[in-house]
């Protein structure tokens, strides 16, 4: 006897594969080049992304998922089920912190249209 199986029955949905609600922020900062920016400006990002991880964890709305430098640019990911808690997370430090003040946020709710938010 053959089974019939209804595609909606897929159990991997259920435990949350292939969801598409993740929500995602890029934070990004003009650096003084055209590349990568200096040694001090990468760690600068580096040590700020590490501080905005530590409070997007304890606020428990999303991960950090790492940085990205080029182009005179670099970009900090963060992800979660929420683009606007990670926003009311990080945007009061970001607000406080030297390199906030020029920094960008792409805040990407599900499928709409990406927001840019500027400090």
């Amino acid at each position: 006897m053959i089974e019939d199986h209804d595609e909606d029955d897929d159990d991997s949905t259920e435990a949350g594969f292939g969801r598409s609600d993740e929500q995602d922020v890029v934070v990004t900062f003009r650096l003084s080049n055209r590349s990568m920016g200096t040694n001090q400006e990468r760690t600068s990002v580096m040590t700020l992304g590490d501080d905005l991880e530590a409070a997007v964890l304890a606020a428990r709305v999303g991960e950090y998922d790492g940085d990205d430098f080029g182009c005179g640019e670099g970009r900090l990911f963060f992800a979660g089920m929420d683009a606007d808690k990670i926003v009311a997370v990080i945007g009061p430090i970001l607000r406080r912190h030297p390199l906030g003040r020029s920094a960008t946020m792409l805040v990407q709710r599900g499928d709409a249209e990406p927001e840019t938010v500027k400090f």
